[in-house]
């Protein structure tokens, strides 16, 4: 599966969230930076090491064609509901009066859910599935299946002035650290 997004700055975001760390981790974080005679090899919270941008490039591509599910959408949602409430009940994820199968649920880290609705969209003949990112309805991702085909491809290289990234590190909070 190839993960894209509309925008240049969506691709941050999803990208780089994983440096984001909650409240709680940061006191955490706060003793540890106090032990003594420790390694260089940490990096602080909320942090970005520059070195991360030298294993990077941004792609930009367009695929050939195909058919998409937009997988938030209420026709989907309900397709998909139909399909998974029952196993999602029975799993334990959903509990019966608790919550409903609903776009919060889809929404979630959840791969279990997302992995089968994936799969079951790809068998019955779809190219990828469309789905508005949780940093932003506002920012369009896409999940394409594999074998995917690529009309056009243009790779581009990413530095610590680019825009979309100082963009998206002012938006997650996050700080970058030239020296790691």
């Amino acid at each position: 599966m190839l993960y894209a997004s509309s925008t240049r700055i969506g691709c941050f975001l999803e990208t780089l969230a994983r440096f984001r760390q909650p409240p709680a981790s940061l006191q955490i974080a706060d003793a540890l930076n106090e032990i003594q005679n420790t390694g260089s090899d940490f990096t602080p919270p909320n942090t970005l090491p520059a070195s991360w941008l030298t294993q990077r490039a941004m792609g930009r591509a367009t695929p050939s064609g195909g058919r998409y599910a937009r997988i938030y959408s209420s026709e989907w949602l309900s397709y998909l509901r139909k399909l998974f409430e029952p196993d999602v009940v029975s799993s334990g994820l959903l509990h019966h009066g608790d919550a409903e199968f609903d776009l919060h649920l889809l929404m979630s880290k959840n791969r279990w859910l997302t992995q089968r609705a994936a799969t079951k969209i790809s068998a019955i003949g779809y190219s990828g599935v469309c789905y508005e990112s949780r940093h932003g309805t506002d920012l369009v991702n896409w999940a394409l299946f594999e074998p995917f085909q690529i009309r056009s491809l243009e790779i581009l290289e990413i530095d610590l002035t680019d825009a979309d990234l100082v963009e998206a590190v002012a938006r997650l909070e996050l700080g970058i650290d030239p020296k790691i």
